[in-house]
């Protein structure tokens, strides 16, 4: 593998200034670097995947506070209104690829956060099922932009085995999302019932205006990449490319690669996470657009269904946060690291995502079977939200199991791309005939699609273990790779460690 400090991304605007060699061997000096880089990297990433959540998840709370009537919604109007978000959603993904491989991440993430932001304040003037439905549809395009952007900033400054923490991190701006979403709700149904305006109309205002300024702080605050970070030394970030060649870890040159875009589609372990992600996403799909109304269905009121739900965020976090901190600790990132061994079974990300989805599985029966005990209905659905976190693990999978700017781009595309068509496949397990029921095909569903999840990721830790092993032999062989820096994926690289 070389001498860590001869690893230096020959790419990188910092390649004629020398890394700290005391820093790249000293852990107060690195825990310094990374304090700075978590401090800046990490909030305006944690901020912008919980917003995007909030405005997906204002519609679950909009449905309780009126919305339906006031724009005469019938029928399935309600499910194919949440559908159209995810239809935009699926489709824009490619398209905001092609930007993110273009043109500087924070630049594109910060534009459509202010556009996204001007549409959801545009959302409260809409006045029936069309016009909701078309701001819905356009959001959804804007809003493709923030995994792939924030899966390639979080590749681009930790190393594999530190990135998985700070996905953590920032995913858990989805179970804040439901917390404080469920507090919008609360506090906007209190607004005077004399007002012109609605209260779900407020709600949406307000978080416009939220988005907005959250786009100015982006788009001005943010850094483009390691080298243009102001507040890091030359030498600081000539450490941090040190560490992410030596891991093969960060993006790589911004060239377009046509072959990683062929291995791409070819790759069965990317195909295995794309089902994964469909799989684990339905379930959360369902949950998000559906909980409070499943649970105004046991007889709450609408201000009592939107606390209620609040639980199902502290859910999200506290499973969120377990699995990703304990896989990144730092006992079992020494060990590993110490000889390039994986981490012990109980360790390992793919028997997370298994572990994770057995409450999800239980949660699911006591939603759909229940019926008979009020009390354990609800706490299936608060159980049903364990599922959200393996999706923090599996973007973790998506940034530090491949390689070259080209593929990680497509890659991630992908899986947003999944994880639209999970959502359109969700909502649509709702139907308006089956109601009377209690959606009894729909908890179904949920229940047959996480069993399912179990399998998939099984063949994942086969595949991927296989991969380790043939490469782990290549470098007991001395084996180094002959393709140029710029064409290099984790396939053409005989030297490449996965993580699972």
């Amino acid at each position: 593998m070389g001498k860590l400090e001869d690893d230096v991304d020959v790419q990188s605007e910092e390649s004629n200034i020398e890394p700290d060699t005391d820093a790249l061997n000293n852990d107060a000096e690195l825990t310094d670097i990374y304090r700075k880089v978590d401090w800046r990297i990490i909030p305006p990433m944690f901020f912008c995947y919980f917003l995007q959540f909030v405005d997906k998840v204002l519609i679950n709370y909009a449905n309780i506070m009126g919305l339906q009537q006031d724009l005469h919604m019938k029928g399935q109007d309600f499910s194919w209104m949440a559908t159209a978000f995810f239809i935009g959603f699926a489709v824009a993904e490619f398209p905001q690829g092609w930007l993110l491989q273009k043109f500087p991440i924070s630049k594109v993430l910060g534009l459509n956060v202010l556009c996204w932001g001007i549409v959801v304040c545009c959302s409260a003037a809409a006045q029936n099922f069309a016009a909701i439905t078309a701001l819905r549809t356009l959001l959804g395009c804007l809003e493709a932009i923030i995994s792939p952007a924030l899966i390639m900033t979080t590749s681009m400054w930790y190393t594999k085995r530190q990135s998985t923490s700070r996905y953590g991190i920032w995913y858990c701006g989805l179970g804040c999302g439901q917390i404080i979403g469920g507090l919008i709700s609360f506090a906007a149904q209190h607004s005077p019932a004399s007002s012109s305006l609605h209260s779900w109309r407020i709600m949406f205002l307000c978080v416009g205006a939220v988005n907005i300024l959250a786009a100015i702080y982006v788009l001005t605050l943010f850094p483009d990449t390691v080298a243009s970070a102001t507040f890091l030394s030359p030498s600081q970030k000539a450490t941090i490319h040190a560490r992410l060649a030596f891991d093969q870890a960060g993006n790589g040159p911004r060239v377009f690669n046509p072959a990683a875009l062929r291995e791409t589609a070819l790759d069965p372990a990317v195909w295995l996470l794309f089902l994964l992600t469909i799989l684990i996403v339905i379930p959360s799909g369902v949950i998000s657009t559906f909980s409070a109304t499943l649970i105004r269905g046991f007889g709450y009121s609408p201000k009592q269904s939107a606390l209620l739900n609040i639980p199902s965020g502290v859910v999200s976090i506290l499973a969120t946060l377990a699995c990703t901190l304990f896989i990144s600790s730092r006992r079992l990132a020494r060990a590993d690291a110490a000889e390039l061994r994986n981490p012990p079974w109980y360790a390992q990300r793919c028997t997370a995502i298994a572990l994770l989805l057995v409450p999800t599985i239980v949660g699911a029966g006591l939603m759909s079977f229940a019926n008979h005990s009020q009390a354990a209905a609800l706490a299936g659905i608060y159980l049903i939200n364990t599922v959200v976190a393996p999706l923090a693990l599996i973007y973790a999978f998506a940034g530090s199991n491949t390689q070259g700017c080209t593929k990680k781009v497509s890659v991630s595309a992908l899986l947003a791309v999944a994880f639209g068509i999970a959502n359109i496949i969700g909502p649509q397990t709702f139907q308006a005939k089956d109601a009377a029921g209690g959606y009894l095909p729909a908890k179904i569903t949920v229940l047959a699609v996480n069993a399912a999840s179990l399998v998939v990721v099984a063949a994942l830790r086969v595949v991927y273990g296989m991969r380790n092993s043939r490469n782990a032999r290549h470098r007991r062989e001395g084996v180094q790779s002959e393709v140029e820096t710029k064409a290099l994926t984790d396939l053409t690289n005989p030297i490449f460690r996965y993580i699972y």
